[in-house]
């Protein structure tokens, strides 16, 4: 007696979208435009900044990731993504910009330099804001590895409070799956008190 044959013809579907799925993987795109800011905010963002982005900042502030209300937001993770774990937050930014763009951003915690870094960057003639490519990103990810960069564009708006617009993209593997994604995020933070 031979053994009963089995039909593949029920298993054709869920082969194939099992096959799509993993081919597919995860893409991710979240992208806040000046349109999903507060009033307050587009007309700081839109302008002119006057003088060079630069001061202590707290860094806790407010993020807009897509239309809604602003969340808070660490300025930390603006300059130093990944860096630092939840229980060892930054308490201000310092930020300096030299005239020839040369950005540098310290992370004070407890009053100790916590982290330091220097770009060079760019400051569009324009608009006065400074545009800075290519901050390291830190893998955080414990699901799999990714390959992440980030661009910032800041400025100091009339009310004396830093804007940033932040960009990142990540590409990798999360959970066996290919994944990519894309973000442009931004975010107001307060200046610091003395």
């Amino acid at each position: 007696m031979s053994p009963p044959a089995f039909s593949s013809r029920p298993f054709r579907p869920y082969l194939a979208l099992g096959l799509a799925a993993l081919l597919a993987g995860c893409v991710s795109v979240r992208r806040a435009t000046e349109e999903d800011l507060p009033e307050a905010w587009r007309a700081e963002v839109t302008g002119v900044s006057w003088r060079l982005p630069q001061g202590r900042f707290t860094a806790e502030g407010q993020l807009v990731a897509g239309a809604g209300r602003p969340v808070t937001g660490r300025l930390e993770e603006m300059f130093f993504p990944g860096q630092f774990p939840r229980s060892r937050r930054a308490d201000v930014v310092e930020v300096t910009v030299a005239g020839d763009g040369t950005c540098n951003a310290r992370a004070w915690r407890a009053g100790q330099l916590a982290a330091e870094l220097s770009l060079a960057g760019h400051v569009d003639p324009r608009t006065g804001w400074l545009e800075l490519k290519g901050i390291p990103v830190r893998d955080t990810q414990k699901f799999g590895a990714l390959a992440a960069t980030q661009s910032i564009r800041i400025g100091l708006g009339s009310d004396g409070a830093l804007y940033v617009r932040a960009h990142a993209t990540a590409a990798g593997v999360v959970l066996f799956l290919p994944a990519v994604g894309s973000s442009t995020v931004w975010g107001r933070w307060e200046p610091a008190r003395p």
